[in-house]
């Protein structure tokens, strides 16, 4: 039963983490650009 439970825990953690990663990376490009705007 836990093992169950923990499988599927690690399932969503990796879709958590690509989800948490995705978000970074749209922040910190985001960031880049304002910068850039910012340059001009």
């Amino acid at each position: 039963m836990f093992n169950l439970v923990k499988d599927d825990f690690d399932e969503n953690s990796d879709d958590i983490l690509n989800s948490i990663n995705k978000m970074l990376e749209k922040n910190k490009k985001e960031k880049e650009e304002n910068k850039e705007e910012e340059n001009k």
